[in-house]
């Protein structure tokens, strides 16, 4: 078990670790220039986090990861050596608390600001990710499909960030206003 994945499980024992990493995700990518630990709890329910100190430590931790310049950025799911279809589900999990603390993070930012087009598509195929079913083989084949979406998972998480800060999105709006 990851340093990140028992974090998660002190953070809370009620919301799944990859469900409250993707929230974490999405809230920080939705407004990647204000985290509000206290918005997050009231996002997550209070009565779904344990102590203050617990929360913090994995917000930190998964805030760290997803802004580092080393582009070491993981979702939180299931390791290998879980069975495909656990690991599909947490992706599934995951990519479903990255909607919901996205929509939640862009909610606090001005309402005049447009979404990339880039990040319009990436939600769009978070939720069609979030509602694949986990009831699948498990043969090689299917290995590689889910090695396949968990990386575009991964970079795309990191690029929604990326594509939501203020500098990204004043570019984005200028090259809009400049288009005939």
């Amino acid at each position: 078990m990851s340093d990140l994945e028992v974090k998660a499980q002190q953070a809370s024992s009620v919301i799944p670790a990859a469900e409250l990493h993707g929230m974490v995700c999405g809230f920080a990518a939705g407004n990647p220039t204000q985290f509000s630990l206290t918005d997050f709890v009231q996002l997550a329910g209070t009565d779904s986090l344990s102590d203050e100190n617990a929360v913090s430590e994995f917000v930190s931790a998964s805030l760290d990861a997803l802004f580092s310049e080393d582009m070491g950025f993981s979702p939180l799911v299931p390791d290998d050596s879980e069975v495909l279809a656990k690991r599909l589900a947490g992706l599934a999990e995951w990519c479903a608390g990255f909607l919901g603390g996205f929509g939640a993070g862009v909610a606090d930012r001005a309402a005049s600001e447009a979404l990339h087009v880039d990040v319009q598509e990436i939600l769009r195929d978070f939720a069609s990710i979030s509602g694949l079913d986990d009831d699948i083989e498990g043969d090689e084949q299917d290995e590689n499909s889910f090695m396949e979406i968990y990386e575009y998972v991964r970079v795309a998480a990191v690029l929604t960030a990326t594509l939501m800060s203020p500098e990204q999105l004043d570019e984005s709006n200028a090259a809009e206003k400049d288009e005939p």
